[in-house]
């Protein structure tokens, strides 16, 4: 009996162990994944997308919005065009001297000459539903820590093909910190999808606590493109005078 207790304990230690394992292996892979994208958008020297930006609150609405990006590296040029449903519109444009946005509902221009260009991004979170928060920031990293891929906890959820991408399904959490305390708020779950074959990122579901019967989520979906040929064109923005 003592004989079949220790190797019943045994096994289940065994067993334990490789849980264990596993569990460690499975988290520093939905990091590493994490940290390859983040460099693949570091990396490109140009790029470009569309796509649209889902609202879903209370128990039905939902607010559709759509977007374009393009961005050259070197020398540096951006379009970031949100158009919110409803009619609004806002664009943030760089060229190698400064950023720059205008506003619809205002008709305001502001000019952010360098070295002092955050701004732009780091402030365009409410007039564009936060989509200048998310690709922007992880194709300048290191001057954003990559906001848009902190991720905390990443697990690696799975595989899934997003309109006929194959891409990992990585789940975490995230939320915004106040520099000044340190204070954690907006804490939300979040799902991403990362293609397979390229890291770029093709989904993001970001989901708040809601009242009971209610939603609180956000959805991103991406039409990306790494080292498109761009030209000159494609950068070209001259705010409306009307």
């Amino acid at each position: 009996m003592k004989m079949q207790s220790m190797s019943g304990w045994c096994i289940e230690f065994v067993l334990l162990g490789m849980l264990f394992v596993n569990g460690a292996a499975h988290a520093q892979s939905a990091e590493s994944i994490l940290q390859k994208t983040r460099e693949t958008y570091s990396q490109m020297k140009s790029y470009s997308d569309t796509g649209q930006i889902i609202y879903e609150y209370g128990t039905s609405s939902e607010d559709k919005h759509t977007f374009s990006t393009a961005f050259k590296r070197s020398p540096r040029h951006l379009v970031l065009d949100f158009h919110k449903q409803g009619g609004d519109r806002y664009v943030i444009w760089a060229d190698p001297d400064a950023f720059h946005t205008w506003w619809k509902m205002t008709g305001q221009v502001m000019d952010y000459p360098n070295p002092n260009n955050v701004p732009a991004i780091s402030m365009s979170g409410q007039s564009t539903a936060q989509v200048g928060l998310k690709t922007p920031t992880l194709l300048w990293g290191k001057a954003f820590n990559s906001a848009m891929l902190n991720v905390a906890d990443p697990a690696l959820d799975g595989s899934e093909d997003i309109d006929g991408h194959h891409c990992y399904r990585i789940t975490g959490r995230m939320s915004d910190i106040y520099s000044a305390t340190g204070k954690e708020v907006n804490l939300r779950k979040v799902t991403v999808w990362i293609d397979t074959d390229s890291f770029l990122i093709r989904k993001m579901i970001e989901e708040a606590k809601a009242l009971p019967g209610q939603r609180n989520r956000t959805i991103t979906i991406f039409e990306p493109r790494a080292n498109p040929t761009l030209d000159d064109a494609s950068f070209k923005f001259a705010p409306p005078t009307e």
